[in-house]
């Protein structure tokens, strides 16, 4: 059990129930419309999610032929005034029908999910500031975002200090602070020696329709070795520029190139990635068919002990970077490229079918998985192509506050998963519902 979390919800917990004694207690010393000012500045917030899933094939971490992860979330919240609010939420997430001890990306029963403090709206001009245990997504979330997403039910998130500043014009925003590791067996904790800092900026009107983001993201780390065995710091410098907008006839798209620099250990960094990406509402009557597509690279490392690393580094994004069902791939030595249809056949209900096209970037290194851990390496092969994957999936909005999903995904291998032994095709079925209050 984790005494501390217990320790903090209780610290959570009694503060209210003894507000709401003392306000009984006191009824007849304050008039009902001064009991209901200061009662409005609580709320209460919490949420439900359960999502069945079965795996088959090559990448299944667990040997049970399906189970089911639940997670329960409770928070407070105390806004004394709209520009000052105080927040604490509490979490518990488990794994049932498992079969073998679940990995941390499943399993975190009983802990502090979230404690921050926030001064000025994070939307409109102004100063905006937000520091403690958080959730967060900078810029389109791909080097560096909370993962409160359908496919990661921990959740990470991050103990940071975050400052903006907008106008009319432009928006510029600081972070600092430390990513937090999912203990399931103790309280959270950030990660020692991991640090990560950014500096995003917005400019929503220089170019006609779009959005100009221009960025550096710095993560530091102690104790990384070099090609050369040799222990030392890492200070990756991510420097990148995003451009999103539209354009007539209902026309989308995106383009964000990222060039990573600086030292690890004593290697010289020198790592590329790129995202790009379009769409087109076809019409907007009817099911409001939406065809897109999107292309993903990130650069590999040769494998050559020549002092310099060139494999990209994707930090702390989204854990499945190309919103993919099979989601065992990182933004990391890889080339994604997928195209797919996305219709509304009822106001609340969405569906997606996307195919799409794996290659590693270079086959000297490995290919990584959403977490950014070499799952395989097989410099001996022949081929570069990983496979190719089906996916489809729905979304239905039952009610204000419930929602229910499901869908597939199928990965068939490549040449080079078949040269590495893992010759079979990964399939990934799920059923979701979530619940808010």
């Amino acid at each position: 059990m984790k005494h501390g979390f217990l320790s903090t919800t209780s610290l959570l917990l009694i503060p209210l129930a003894v507000f709401g004694q003392s306000q009984t207690a006191q009824d007849q010393d304050h008039d009902s419309g001064t009991e209901k000012s200061v009662l409005r500045m609580f709320k209460l917030t919490g949420s439900i999610r359960e999502r069945w899933e079965a795996t088959d094939g090559p990448f299944s971490m667990t040997p049970a032929d399906s189970y089911v992860v639940s997670q329960i979330r409770l928070g407070a919240l105390f806004q004394p005034s709209d520009w000052l609010n105080f927040y604490a939420e509490a979490q518990d997430v488990r794994a049932l029908f498992y079969q073998v001890s679940p990995s941390n990306t499943v399993s975190n029963p009983f802990d502090l999910h979230q404690a921050w403090v926030r001064i000025g709206q994070p939307e409109g001009p102004g100063f905006f500031f937000k520091a403690g245990r958080q959730d967060m997504v900078i810029g389109s979330g791909h080097l560096l975002a909370a993962t409160d997403d359908w496919w990661v039910q921990t959740a990470r998130n991050f103990d940071v200090a975050r400052g903006s500043y907008s106008t009319s014009f432009f928006k510029t925003e600081l972070v600092a602070g430390s990513v937090i590791l999912v203990n399931p067996d103790a309280p959270d904790e950030h990660k020692p020696g991991d640090h990560i800092y950014a500096d995003y900026n917005t400019f929503p009107h220089l170019l006609p329709g779009a959005s100009v983001e221009p960025y550096l993201i710095v993560r530091t780390t102690d104790n990384v070795k070099s090609k050369e065995e040799e222990i030392g710091n890492m200070d990756t410098l991510a420097l990148g520029l995003r451009v999103a907008g539209k354009l007539p006839g209902r026309i989308d798209y995106n383009l964000e190139p990222v060039h990573e620099f600086g030292s690890y250990s004593t290697d010289r960094l020198d790592a590329n990635g790129l995202i790009s990406g379009a769409g087109w509402v076809v019409t907007n009557s009817g099911w409001k068919p939406r065809l897109s597509t999107d292309y993903f690279y990130a650069s590999g490392d040769d494998g050559k002990k020549n002092g310099t690393r060139e494999n990209f580094d994707n930090m702390y994004g989204y854990n499945f970077p190309m919103n993919s069902l099979t989601g065992q791939f990182g933004w990391k030595n890889i080339e994604d490229l997928r195209a797919g249809v996305e219709v509304t056949p009822w106001k609340k209900l969405k569906i997606k079918l996307n195919g799409r096209d794996f290659w590693l970037a270079n086959v000297n290194d490995g290919l990584y998985n959403a977490f950014g851990t070499r799952t395989v390496f097989n410099p001996k092969a022949t081929s570069a192509h990983v496979g190719e994957a089906v996916e489809m999936m729905a979304t239905a909005a039952l009610a204000k506050h419930t929602t229910i999903g499901f869908g597939v995904g199928t990965l068939f291998p490549g040449e080079y998963l078949k040269q590495s032994n893992k010759d079979q095709a990964f399939i990934y079925p799920y059923i979701y519902w979530a619940q808010t209050f």
